[in-house]
């Protein structure tokens, strides 16, 4: 039987308002906690955990993006707005999304389930609270991993708190945690190993989907899985090789097993009175995946919002900032309906819904000149086949349409006012789907839905992880082609023969020598970016190993720029990395050649057994001699796997924009950077994407350009919020 959102989640709202005092920031009331779980309690409890969790989801995403470098204030953003996008007075309580009070109810909540509940509690035989415990674990685990992302250092609790003034936060028992330590304080003492192992073994938890009001959604897209907040664990820490592969598997662990979905958005070119003028425009659906969130397909992690306010949490504070006038309506319907004893009664049924409606005077962040200018300056391929399957390409054109996912995240509005503008829609989406439309201000629709992971970010951070593991090529083609069994190309053997005679005449066979030398046997319209040493290197990676994905994914970057193929001389490894070093160079002042990524190997004999004693048809004897060839792989350089890190990035700014992660990725990636001393100046490249977001510039038009905010962001403090002060 389905529950509606508000019994679900209303039995525990949570410790009382938001508050930025210090003095009732943990403060419970403790008649909510039931001193004896039964499974209803502890249901009710976890719903409770998330019912908090919402609100905590709409101040983290905003405050991951308006620090990044995609947005940009306009003249009707706030003070409180303007204060964080230019990094001003980021204290406690200046702004309603400074509010670190609202992690740690979260995070107590899970404190009180955790001390209460019983790994041990039986029924039918069966654990039934381990399931529920590890949820609660992961949840308390991604709170805190948002936590050290947003404030750098935090206190560490995992016993209940119920005064505040136990001196949790100036001396807590356990410590502090930050990017280098939240993992192993979460292994040791936040029972992350145990919630992993159950959910290994025992599955996620399964309830009836929500009621929001407007339609149903999925409970299992609030549930948090386990290889998602390791692999994100292990990149943020991403102290070594180690910690790569580690993340790296996490994430192949969830596609392999997890995972069902496919990756098959492809954006379309295709030529305005049949290419006469040489015009053209183009399509993708790749914005249909935000259209329902409430499902589970591209969504694998994200939060409900209620149509109104007795279904539960509305949530419309992100549509709201980015320029949306919300309404909530409710409805209430009286049928007749036959109940299970077969009588016929009346029945009541309330629903309600969420219109927005783009309003300029609403509009407090825009997309910015970097983001617009990212987008407009990609490679477009627009591809026609001969065939029916898309196997033999007929024409290749590089029209000028750049990315077409920036016209679907930020869609040209014309106002009520008449003004024509850009608005962030990523939650919010159009009903218009046209590249070039310009959408009136009431053709969207409401998000029921906040999505926290998807599949192709997963994917994103996957060639993160695999890039700084040492295999820039393949982390290359889960953007340029996607991985999977069937496009990723595999070593073979490479037979050739050479006879020897005893004399001129040929006629008497003294020697065969067949040389027996690795090979690659590439796929069509495959991974081509994969050379021999890859693959050669990549042998016994179990988070290289794609032998059992063989659903139907292609590369990230399809989704906005066409198809491709081998076709395709321009969007390859070898041309966008070379120039990439080249680029990243300048940026540091730096003056280089255009580099030669070689493929090639030396093959050097490995090994010539003893010849065999052969005879032919005609009775002649000969040796039959076999020569082993072997290489030494190429490994590639460190100026290599910075440039595809880049490049990574670049492609988190045109797939994930507006999302919510912006600010987080580009401090993950710039540790990644100085741990690897990547950088002249330690900081300098998330410091010169930041400032330069408002520049009217190219990507790398003059490289040594800066904003103002550089020499700020220079220094790693100023990117993290600051502790909450004691007030009295």
């Amino acid at each position: 039987m389905k529950k509606s959102f508000l019994s679900l989640i209303f039995a525990l709202v949570g410790f009382g308002a938001l508050t930025t005092s210090c003095e009732d920031m943990l403060t419970p009331n403790i008649d909510r906690y039931a001193e004896n779980f039964s499974g209803k309690d502890t249901v009710n409890f976890y719903f409770g955990i998330l019912r908090n969790l919402q609100g905590v989801v709409e101040q983290n995403i905003l405050l991951g993006e308006l620090r990044g470098d995609l947005v940009t204030p306009t003249e009707f953003t706030s003070d409180s707005i303007n204060n964080i996008i230019n990094f001003g007075d980021l204290s406690d309580g200046s702004s309603r999304l400074l509010n670190r009070a609202a992690y740690y109810k979260v995070i107590n909540q899970c404190n009180f389930y955790l001390a209460k509940a019983d790994s041990m509690a039986l029924r039918n035989n069966a654990y039934f609270m381990r399931r529920e415990m590890a949820q609660v674990q992961l949840v308390r685990a991604w709170t805190y991993l948002q936590l050290v992302q947003q404030y750098g250092k935090v206190p560490f609790i995992v016993e209940p708190v119920t005064n505040a003034n136990t001196g949790w936060e100036t001396n807590p028992p356990l410590g502090t945690v930050d990017a280098d330590n939240l993992l192993e304080k979460l292994e040791k003492d936040g029972g992350l190993k145990q919630a992993y192992a159950y959910s290994r073994a025992l599955g996620y938890i399964n309830y009836p989907n929500f009621k929001t009001g407007s339609r149903d959604f999925s409970q299992a897209l609030t549930v948090f899985n386990g290889d998602l907040i390791y692999g994100d664990l292990y990149l943020l820490r991403g102290k070594g090789t180690q910690d790569y592969e580690k993340a790296a598997t996490h994430y192949h662990t969830f596609l392999d097993i997890y995972s069902k979905q496919t990756v098959t958005t492809v954006a379309k070119g295709f030529p305005i009175d049949q290419g006469r003028e040489g015009k053209y425009s183009g399509e993708s659906k790749w914005s249909s995946i935000f259209s329902r969130t409430e499902n589970v397909g591209e969504m694998v992690t994200a939060m409900p919002s209620a149509a109104n306010n007795s279904f539960g949490q509305v949530l419309t504070r992100i549509p709201e900032i980015y320029g949306f006038a919300t309404e909530s309506t409710s409805e209430r319907t009286t049928g007749k309906q036959t109940n299970a004893s077969g009588k016929t009664e009346e029945v009541t049924t309330a629903s309600g819904s969420i219109s927005v409606k783009a309003d300029e005077r609403h509009r407090q962040v825009a997309p910015s000149n970097a983001y617009l200018s990212l987008n407009q300056n990609q490679v477009f391929v627009y591809t026609t086949f001969e065939d029916a399957r898309g196997e033999k390409v007929k024409e290749l054109k590089y029209p000028a349409l750049g990315d077409l996912r920036a016209s679907l995240s930020a869609p040209m509005v014309k106002t009520e006012e008449g003004n024509k503008m850009r608005f962030i829609h990523k939650f919010s989406p159009s009903f218009v789907t046209a590249i070039d439309a310009v959408v009136p201000p009431r053709a969207f629709g409401f998000n029921y839905g906040i999505p926290l992971y998807r599949v192709r970010t997963i994917l994103l951070k996957y060639a993160e992880a695999i890039n700084r593991a040492g295999y820039p090529r393949m982390a290359f083609d889960v953007l340029r082609s996607g991985l999977t069994l069937n496009s990723v190309p595999r070593i073979v053997e490479d037979l050739k023969s050479d006879s020897t005679f005893t004399d001129n005449t040929k006629a008497d066979l003294s020697t065969i020598t067949v040389s027996i030398t690795p090979a690659l046997a590439a796929t069509r319209h495959g991974a081509n970016s994969i050379d021999l040493s890859t693959l050669q290197r990549a042998k016994g990676k179990p988070y290289l190993n794609f032998s059992t994905i063989n659903r139907n994914i292609v590369g990230i970057h399809e989704a906005g720029c066409g198809s491709m193929t081998d076709a395709d001389t321009v969007w390859v490894y070898n041309k966008v990395v070379a120039q990439r070093i080249v680029d990243e160079a300048a940026r540091q002042g730096k003056t280089i050649p255009l580099p030669k990524l070689s493929t090639k190997v030396e093959m050097v004999e490995d090994s010539v057994p003893s010849p065999l004693k052969r005879t032919t048809a005609t009775g002649d004897d000969y040796e039959l001699k076999r020569v082993f060839y072997k290489f030494t792989p190429l490994v590639p350089s460190a100026e290599e796997i910075a440039a595809v890190e880049t490049i990574i990035a670049d492609e988190m700014a045109l797939e994930s924009a507006f999302e919510g992660t912006r600010f987080f990725d580009l401090m993950r990636i710039q540790r990644h950077r100085n741990l690897a001393k990547d950088e002249v100046a330690d900081n300098s490249w998330l410091a010169w994407l930041v400032s330069r977001r408002d520049l009217k510039l190219k990507p790398y038009e003059q490289p040594t350009l800066t904003g103002n905010l550089y020499g700020k962001l220079l220094t790693p403090s100023n990117w993290y919020l600051p502790a909450p002060q004691k007030r009295n």
